[in-house]
């Protein structure tokens, strides 16, 4: 259903909703609502002024998943993501069994999804963390002054998309993702260990003291980004089970594996560069743009003094509804073979609480100041209805109309029982900043960038 049809439905259904409760009123008792006493419904349109603007490279970099690789794109530049990340550590892991022998230890990254040619040759490295990760981290930071004046480089191997190990479901029924592996050597793994035997770490908080995490970079090619799941450290080793044989009367060597995994209760933080052409930032054009990791976004201004002077002029007190959607610019997005995927996720925020906003990890669950908008199959992101957001700038003693930011994120979601009734209820976690490669057109001109109102009078 198109947005003009929508708001036209409303407008009618408030109408006839408040015409009904008058009828009611007036056939139950007429001295409750004097005869005088009238409602009206008003609708109203006012433009939107939006404009491109640069992210620098700088959002808060803590995210649910990594992201890896070099990227070109004829329209938006070019993409660069690597990130630094820490292990977690269970209190009460152990290596299993005595006389204990380190085999092999490998680097491991899970991914599912990607940007870019599958045959484009790319080079992994990874580098070792000395210096401690930031609560705080934005993606313009230099990374490379965590791993100090001389790198460490733990593993570094060569790979393309296609030639990644394929990976399948726990029932090995089904492909669920690839897997990019890198020899960390067998010393890394027995330096492990050796700190496990003696103690050095007990529990998560004193791991991540000993082995501060790694840095991961790409050191060669360009042609692709990947989503990454997992980051996994496997030490694969051989131990001694005392009288672990079938009848158990003699000892026997075993295989096992310990593992380390990035998970949300450590550091992940991606690191992002990005080279934008100055054509994205032309203002008084048709479109404005949005581009992830930490590339463009786009900057609207609400008119709201216009709105006051309007709702004074209709001598109107209340806003009932307040509708605002951007429509993407579909024939204009990008054509070339390898497209970057468009962000199904917006936030509206007031340009100047975004920081505030992902570094207290606030939420949109019940916020008035931060509306989700979603992208349906026609290329339109809708904000539903944003009167709450209007209504608490409309009341204030403003200077200049109040400028938003629209920012593509992901959203945390986690499943809970509801003890009233029994059943699963997905419930949001987390708002993080949307670090995969994604781009979106945005049409800018007087028919689409505008907000409907309407007005009630009392």
């Amino acid at each position: 259903m198109k947005v003009k049809s929508i708001f036209a439905t409303i407008s009618c259904f408030i109408a006839l909703a408040l015409a009904s409760c008058d009828d009611d009123l007036n056939a139950v008792g007429g001295s409750i609502q004097p005869p005088a006493d009238t409602i009206s419904v008003t609708t109203d349109t006012v433009g939107v002024k939006a404009r491109t603007v640069s992210m620098k490279d700088s959002v808060y970099a803590r995210t649910i998943n990594g992201v890896l690789g070099k990227y070109e794109d004829d329209l938006f530049g070019t993409i660069k993501s690597d990130y630094l990340c820490q292990y977690f550590f269970p209190e009460g892991d152990k290596f299993l069994g005595t006389k204990q022998a380190i085999d092999s230890v490998q680097f491991v990254i899970d991914f599912n999804t990607f940007t870019g040619d599958t045959l484009a040759p790319m080079g992994l490295s990874v580098y070792k963390v000395v210096n401690d990760l930031p609560r705080n981290f934005y993606t313009n930071t230099d990374p490379t002054k965590y791993i100090g004046s001389s790198p460490k480089l733990l593993a570094s191997e060569a790979y393309t998309i296609s030639g990644a190990q394929k990976t399948a479901n726990d029932a090995n029924t089904a492909i669920i993702g690839r897997s990019i592996t890198a020899d960390l050597g067998i010393p890394f793994g027995q330096e492990i260990f050796d700190a496990w035997k003696n103690k050095t770490f007990t529990d998560n908080a004193s791991f991540n003291k000993f082995f501060k995490g790694t840095y991961v970079t790409t050191n060669f090619g360009s042609g692709s980004l990947i989503r990454v799941l997992y980051t996994n450290i496997h030490i694969y080793y051989k131990y001694t089970d005392v009288l672990g044989n079938y009848d158990n009367t003699k000892d026997t060597i075993r295989v096992s594996r310990f593992t380390l995994t990035v998970t949300p209760e450590v550091m992940q933080l991606n690191s992002i560069k990005n080279k934008n052409p100055e054509e994205l930032f032309t203002e008084g054009t048709d479109a404005t743009y949005l581009k992830t990791p930490a590339g463009v976004y786009t900057e609207v201004v609400f008119p709201i003094k216009q709105i006051k002077a309007n709702i004074a002029s209709k001598h109107s007190k209340t806003i009932n509804t307040a509708l605002f959607t951007i429509k993407g610019f579909t024939e204009r997005e990008s054509t070339a073979k390898y497209e970057l995927g468009r962000p199904t996720k917006l936030l509206l925020i007031n340009k100047d609480s975004v920081d505030i906003f992902f570094s207290g990890r606030q939420l949109t669950t019940n916020n008035k100041t931060a509306i989700l908008g979603s992208r349906d199959a026609n290329n339109i992101y809708t904000f539903s209805n944003i009167a709450s957001l209007i209504n608490i700038y409309k009341d204030m003693d403003l200077a200049e109309d109040p400028t938003f930011a629209i920012i593509p994120v992901e959203i945390g979601m986690a499943a809970q029982i509801d003890p009233s009734t029994g059943s699963t209820v997905y419930v949001q976690t987390g708002v993080f900043n949307y670090l995969q490669p994604s781009t979106s057109i945005i049409r800018n001109d007087e028919k689409n960038m505008r907000l409907e109102l309407i007005y009630t009078k009392f």
